[in-house]
């Protein structure tokens, strides 16, 4: 698993390297095979009785990516939230070695139950496991070096108080639809990013910012934006079946190439980006046909609606990346996202600044506001 790791670029250091190697994934999931512990796939762990995921264990490359971007140092003290298994914790602990401590808090008493009974059960007694809102922290073990969350909508300011200055929070961000894992080094009423990785993260139950709402009379189609967002979904019903423009950008990229550089960009300066997901029966009709069908960006003006596709060029393997618009202001949408594509295209490896501002930042910026809840966030390229 470390080595496919390390081929793949998601361990970096021989810190996290030599951790993955000493903590044997396979007994913290005893329910599946250790093949299946191993492979790079998220195993949910449990679900609420109506079907929503509660918990899960993320992929050793995601959870490889956190590590990396937490940069554990020794003798650091950490909080978790969002307990799991426990195999993240013991991680951290391997990180920060016997001058450190390891506190993790799970809002489900069942899952800091079962996590409890393993890491004693392992050997790892000096981890604090404790049933908890994430939200609020532990504020009895801070100030903390590092806190690393499982998702957020926003920060607390819980974990403002908490994390140290100088220290570090690394976060599955959710924003506008999607969700990035982030690096934040804490600034006083700043955190800013110095690493962003997109975040294939398993479904959780929805957040309080966001909102989700079909714009098909099936449910076949549905958008997802942020409450701080003039998007109105009942001036969108029927917007598929309106006038549609589609538009070529010309920039390919490979089947398995990364596009979440254009969803930054345009999250960066489009008010209406947000995420378009399409059930197949919509793909396959072609009434609906996203880049990723499952996720894809999107803008929205008033009554008009475009999005990222792309187009299957002969040899099987590359693709074309486009716009498909509906509505009065179909063309004016394509043409800003061949825009965003045309900005990624010029540098693919381009990673904005993402700011946190605790509270509402200085008058004079002139970057996009993007409103969380308390806090305020900017992306600047």
């Amino acid at each position: 698993m470390v080595r496919r790791l390390a081929r793949s670029g998601k361990v970096l250091t021989d810190a996290v390297a030599d951790a993955m190697a000493a903590v044997p994934r396979h007994h913290f999931l005893p329910a599946v095979p250790p093949r299946v512990a191993y492979s790079e796939q998220d195993i949910i762990t449990k679900r609420a009785a109506d079907g929503p995921v509660l918990s899960w264990a993320s992929a050793p490359g995601t959870v490889a990516t956190t590590l990396e971007q937490l940069i554990v140092l020794p003798d650091q003290t950490i909080l978790e939230i969002g307990t799991g298994t426990g195999y993240t914790s013991v991680l951290l602990a391997h990180l920060t070695g016997k001058g450190g401590h390891v506190t993790t808090l799970d809002i489900d008493p069942d899952i800091t139950a079962a996590a409890r009974d393993t890491l004693t059960a392992t050997g790892h007694t000096t981890i604090t496991a404790l049933t908890g809102d994430g939200r609020h922290g532990h504020p009895d073990g801070a100030p903390y070096h590092r806190i690393v969350a499982a998702d957020a909508w926003d920060i607390p300011a819980a974990w403002w108080d908490q994390l140290g200055r100088g220290g570090r929070l690394v976060v599955p961000l959710r924003l506008r639809g999607a969700s990035w894992s982030i690096g934040f080094a804490h600034h006083g009423d700043r955190m800013v990013s110095d690493t962003i990785e997109p975040a294939d993260l398993t479904p959780v139950i929805d957040h309080e910012g966001e909102r989700t709402a079909s714009i098909h009379q099936d449910s076949l189609v549905t958008l997802t934006w942020d409450h701080d967002q003039p998007i109105n979904s009942a001036v969108l019903s029927g917007v598929l079946y309106r006038d549609r423009a589609v538009a070529l950008s010309g920039v390919t990229s490979g089947r398995s190439s990364p596009v979440d550089g254009i969803w930054l960009r345009l999250a960066a300066t489009e008010a209406g980006c947000c995420r378009i997901i399409a059930q197949q029966p919509a793909v396959t009709s072609q009434l609906c046909t996203p880049a990723i069908p499952v996720g894809s960006p999107a803008l929205v003006d008033a009554d008009s609606l475009a999005y990222l596709t792309l187009t299957r060029e002969h040899d099987g393997y590359t693709h074309v990346l486009g716009a498909i618009g509906h509505g009065p202001k179909r063309h004016q949408l394509t043409d800003r996202i061949i825009a965003a594509i045309h900005a990624w295209d010029q540098d693919r490896a381009a990673a904005p600044t993402i700011t946190l501002h605790r509270g509402t930042p200085d008058a004079t910026t002139r970057t996009r506001l993007i409103i969380k809840g308390e806090n305020h966030l900017t992306i600047t390229y």
